[in-house]
């Protein structure tokens, strides 16, 4: 009994000294974080996938840069190089996935931030709406390795609409709306399918003010004509600053 127990206090020992340093590799950039913890669910076959995403065939996807092995790493890094970032997505690229798992990273690793998400509607449920898009980080916390303990259960808590993390962190999901915009000082805002918000041109104006410290503004969305497509493709009016 006693040499069962001496094993198990090593073992314990060393899954502390493997959190600690992991902890600290990826606290510094959140491709790390992605690539080696984060897993998604794929809404058709109900599996779930690690990043990059596995096709089943070996094949992997270049980024057109060609400074990274894949797109996502790609993505990732320019997410997390720009302040401002707009990106027009294809359906099945994973682009809404990777862009919770960067925002519950900055949740996670960066103390006191305060991060939305937004979609055209807040949803009346977990399934459908900002809430789903909160149901998405619980699931990344919920699916992480062992050296890298959720903490969304613990100290933490999840709950429909909104997330606190134990650092002072938190996600919350609201709808389009200029109202529901200036509701709080984000240190990111998330816009899902931006292009099919009715009030897509008074919530981005609304939520800027917000950002002008430091903060982060992230819109995606598949293709379809309006205020995204206008600002992706530089044809606003001269009437602003526009996210680049």
């Amino acid at each position: 009994m006693a040499d069962l127990e001496h094993l198990r206090l090593r073992a314990l020992a060393k899954l502390r000294g493997e959190r600690t340093s992991r902890e600290k590799l990826y606290r510094r950039h959140p491709w790390s974080f992605v690539r080696d913890c984060c897993r998604t669910l794929d809404e058709i076959t109900g599996k779930v996938r690690r990043f990059p995403r596995d096709d089943g065939e070996g094949r992997r996807e270049t980024c057109a840069c060609g400074g990274c092995s894949h797109y996502v790493e790609c993505l990732v890094n320019t997410w997390h190089r720009e302040r401002f970032l707009l990106v027009p997505k294809s359906r099945r690229m994973v682009v809404t996935w990777t862009l919770v798992a960067c925002h519950y990273w900055l949740a996670r690793f960066r103390e006191n931030s305060k991060v939305a998400f937004a979609s055209r509607k807040q949803g009346l449920n977990d399934s459908e709406g900002s809430a789903e898009l909160v149901k998405r980080a619980k699931f990344i916390d919920a699916h992480l390795p062992p050296e890298v303990p959720p903490v969304l259960g613990g100290r933490g808590a999840y709950a429909w609409c909104r997330a606190q993390f134990p650092n002072g962190s938190e996600i919350v999901g609201i709808g389009q709306g200029a109202d529901q915009a200036r509701q709080y000082t984000f240190t990111a805002y998330f816009a899902d399918e931006m292009a099919f918000w009715e009030q897509a041109k008074e919530s981005y104006v609304a939520i800027m003010p917000t950002l002008e410290g430091g903060g982060r503004f992230t819109g995606v969305s598949s293709a379809n004509p309006g205020f995204f497509r206008q600002m992706c493709y530089d044809e606003l009016d001269a009437a602003g600053p526009v996210a680049r």
